[in-house]
């Protein structure tokens, strides 16, 4: 299969220790994430996700685009971690992604369809997260934890909402559908739907539920 000899090449190049049939687990088992993954890339290039299978187009397109591979490893990731919680090959992936793409979404985070990162560069999506559908982030994001150690937090993110870049989400809040965050905000509160934050800390500047 493609896919296998392409990310294998990935796994020989970082790692000396992994084993061989991670891979070929991780893409057997892949099914909803695929799917999903198929969504997102058609959010950016819809020719190339109409086939809906790896070939070498979307290949190439996946190690050309740092912020398709991010998305890519993720999903692969997170279908893992759904089958498996434990499974060993979880932190190898997490580590590629790191390496290969700076940014470090946790597979714990379930993420909905047509996920799009945008430069994508210093971007950290912490562990427990919901996140709706249609969700936008750029460049240097971090949605996080207010206080360290501090695994009974989590956020839920609606649809439809853009992170700006720089912006920091923190602590455990629920933010609405259609909402934006602005650049280099910090937002510490629940976010009304419909509605624009911005400001350290972040108020609502625009908009609010109708």
């Amino acid at each position: 299969m493609i896919a296998a000899r392409f990310l294998r090449k990935w796994f020989d190049f970082y790692f000396s220790n992994y084993a061989p049939d991670w891979i070929d687990t991780a893409l057997a088992g892949f099914g909803d994430g695929q799917a999903l993954f198929f969504t997102d890339l058609g959010c950016v290039h819809p020719e190339a996700a109409e086939a809906h299978e790896f070939d070498s187009d979307v290949l190439n397109l996946i190690e050309t685009d740092t912020t398709l591979e991010t998305v890519f490893l993720y999903r692969l990731a997170r279908s893992i971690f759904v089958r498996d919680p434990l499974h060993p090959s979880l932190r190898y992936f997490a580590h590629l992604m790191k390496a290969k793409t700076t940014a470090e979404i946790y597979y714990s985070t379930d993420i909905g369809p047509r996920f799009r990162v945008e430069h994508g560069f210093g971007i950290v999506i912490g562990p427990r997260n919901r996140i709706g559908s249609d969700f936008i982030v750029h460049q240097g994001v971090t949605l996080g934890q207010r206080h360290m150690h501090s695994p009974h937090e989590k956020m839920t993110i609606g649809d439809h909402c853009v992170i700006g870049a720089g912006a920091k989400v923190l602590g455990s809040l629920t933010i609405g559908d259609h909402v934006k965050v602005a650049a280099n905000a910090v937002l510490l509160t629940d976010a009304e739907s419909n509605a624009t934050y911005a400001g350290i800390p972040a108020i609502k500047v625009k908009g609010g539920e109708s």
